[in-house]
């Protein structure tokens, strides 16, 4: 509760407001349309309806009487609603309201549940305890992106035998549809991890190529997403690698990285398990194949 107490405690002086370039406009940063509270900042917002609706429509109901916005997440807790994904939310919402009040650049709202979800899985990710026992098998389907937004799903194949390796990417629009897809073969690289975000970065070059912009780059190499995070992993083998990746990231108006487990990602891992089966580099460019193997093709790109 932290959070909504500092921004209801003592007012700062003039000059501080003017060097935290604190606005003295009450009004929403939002909507516009109402003086700013915490309960409307945070819930009561009507274009936040797109960040809570989707898995807390229900609470809207039991909340609606509330008052403030600690009550809400008072009754959150009490229906037994996630509260942990709320508090996600909540800090990505706050986080994008502190930035439009001092004129930074700001995520579309449509990304907020998607990134508090990343979040929260870097969160249980960093505080798993140590079991001794295997953990409840889970599996992740592949989700759309936003409306008007592209995923790009990648992954890397290596063919140790063959001195060889591959690179397999897909683009899907928000319904889901095929948009592109391409496979390469490549030397082999020094590591599996160099092959992630090799394959990483084609994806991204390829999503340029084609002139999209809002994109949301997705893979199943914890390692590979991390590192093209900032995290960690700088002064790697593949760390010139992630350079050019992030020369690449300037190009895209919107780009996010995002996480998944291998059957979030099955088509991209199919497609680069198959690239050995065709020329060293092979695109698809709107479900037209430019390769003769159609049937293959349909096969590979259907996801169920």
């Amino acid at each position: 509760m932290l959070m909504w107490r500092a921004a209801s405690d003592a007012l700062p002086s003039r000059v501080n407001l003017m060097r935290r370039k604190v606005l003295s406009d009450a009004s929403c940063q939002v909507c516009g349309l109402e003086q700013e509270t915490t309960l409307h900042a945070l819930w009561g917002c009507p274009k936040l309806e797109m960040a809570w609706d989707l898995h807390f429509g229900p609470l809207r109901n039991d909340a609606k009487d509330c008052l403030n916005f600690l009550e809400v997440v008072q009754v959150c807790m009490e229906k037994g609603h996630p509260t942990e994904l709320m508090a996600m939310i909540t800090s990505q919402i706050w986080l994008r309201r502190n930035k439009l009040r001092i004129g930074e650049s700001v995520s579309d709202l449509r990304l907020i549940f998607p990134m508090a979800k990343e979040a929260l899985r870097d969160f249980h990710h960093a505080h798993a305890p140590a079991s001794s026992t295997p953990p409840a098998r889970i599996h992740h389907k592949w989700e759309p992106p936003p409306m008007d937004w592209v995923k790009i799903n990648f992954d890397g194949a290596v063919f140790q035998a063959k001195g060889e390796a591959s690179l397999g990417a897909i683009i899907r629009n928000d319904h889901g549809l095929v948009m592109a897809a391409l496979t390469q073969v490549i030397p082999l690289p020094t590591s599996v991890e160099m092959v992630e975000v090799l394959a990483a970065r084609r994806a991204l070059s390829f999503a340029q190529e084609l002139g999209f912009d809002h994109i949301i780059l997705e893979g199943n190499s914890d390692t590979a997403i991390r590192a093209m995070k900032g995290l960690s992993f700088a002064a790697a083998s593949f760390g010139h690698i992630l350079a050019d990746i992030k020369v690449l990231s300037s190009n895209f108006r919107h780009l996010v990285f995002n996480h998944t487990r291998r059957m979030g990602n099955k088509v991209a891992h199919s497609l680069a398990r198959a690239a050995c089966n065709f020329s060293p580099f092979c695109t698809w460019i709107e479900e037209v194949p430019v390769v003769s193997n159609v049937s293959y093709r349909s096969e590979i790109l259907m996801e169920s």
